[in-house]
């Protein structure tokens, strides 16, 4: 008999190779973690952690994941990848990045529990993570905006602001989405604002205590096939700039990750995402398959392990534990 117990659930960054978290809450759910208290998340990440917040389940999720044209995110504009350079000159950014907001506020709207601002969740529910290049600093959303202001120069506040726009600015990858602008309390400056895997691509921290109330667990992707292997970019021919940069951003959101994987490696779940690019909008059924049996099959055989959630406190959950005679994972 599986027990549900609640957990708390951070997602890493991973781009459109988050679909593999939808099979990860699959396993968790079979597993007895169906119910999440707090959730946390950057770029990907930020999307799913959301949706659960906004109560998702595992099955609602892939189906949203499932009807969705990301090829729509691409929204370069009625030129199509003309307007690339115009872009670059005025938005910062390949795209205009209009079509990831409005599908990060669709799936507000359209919810088991709609939502628009973190003032509509229960208090300490959804935490998303950003970057503000202009300020050299990572941003936590809801309780970083007050390092903002508004239009009268009064400080933001937190459970007033839109959720969308915190995810839309947590899953901003540098180059490709246009970044977002809030202006600075103390410097009087715009930041720029990106995606939070500048800073924090696996933000399992934010919910580390000497008591938990609940286990984490971590999900997080990693690009190759187990065992881990060197990834390798080519940095090379006319566009090269555009390579290096990508190279940059991308080194910058996962050096992190072997000392990350000290701390955090009981209680995450690596799934692999093979070849898929971080921007590959176009993935055939095929593709969207295996990045969900993936996560499945991660999740799966590390909830069979009954992991403890120890953290890195030292301390174990008490409503981690699996009852005797209960099933793996529960």
């Amino acid at each position: 008999m599986v027990r549900l117990v609640r957990a708390d659930g951070v997602f890493s960054g991973g781009g459109i190779k988050g679909l593999a978290f939808a099979g990860g809450l699959q396993a968790a759910a079979e597993a007895g973690y169906d119910e999440w208290s707090k959730l946390a998340g950057t770029s990907a990440g930020a999307i799913t952690a959301m949706a659960l917040a906004v109560g998702y389940t595992a099955q609602g999720l892939r189906e949203q994941l499932d009807n969705f044209d990301f090829g729509s995110i691409a929204d370069y504009g009625a030129l199509g990848e003309l307007e690339i350079p115009a872009n670059l000159q005025l938005r910062h950014g390949v795209t205009k990045g209009e079509a990831l907001h409005a599908w990060i506020e669709k799936l507000l709207a359209e919810a088991p529990h709609p939502a628009q601002t973190f003032g509509d969740l229960e208090a300490d529910r959804l935490r998303v993570v950003g970057a503000d290049l202009a300020h050299s600093r990572m941003v936590v959303f809801p309780e970083d905006v007050v390092l903002y202001v508004d239009e009268q120069g009064d400080p933001l506040r937190p459970n007033d602001f839109p959720i969308a726009d915190a995810v839309r600015i947590s899953a901003g990858y540098p180059y490709f989405f246009p970044p977002l602008s809030l202006v600075d309390e103390r410097t009087k400056k715009a930041g720029v604002l990106v995606d939070g895997g500048v800073t924090s691509a696996f933000p399992v921290f934010l919910f580390d205590k000497p008591k938990p109330e609940h286990p984490t667990w971590g999900f997080r992707l990693f690009g190759g096939n187990p065992p881990e292997k060197p990834s390798y970019t080519a940095i090379d021919g006319p566009l090269w700039p555009i390579d290096m940069l990508k190279a940059i951003v991308d080194t910058s959101m996962n050096a992190l990750d072997k000392l990350e994987m000290v701390a955090f490696a009981p209680r995450t779940i690596s799934i692999p995402t093979g070849d898929v690019p971080t921007l590959d909008f176009s993935l055939t059924d095929a593709q969207k398959k295996e990045l969900y049996d993936s996560g499945y099959d991660t999740a799966k055989a590390f909830f069979d392990k009954q992991p403890t959630g120890v953290n890195t406190f030292g301390a174990v959950p008490a409503s981690s534990a699996p009852p005797t005679g209960g099933s793996a994972g529960s």
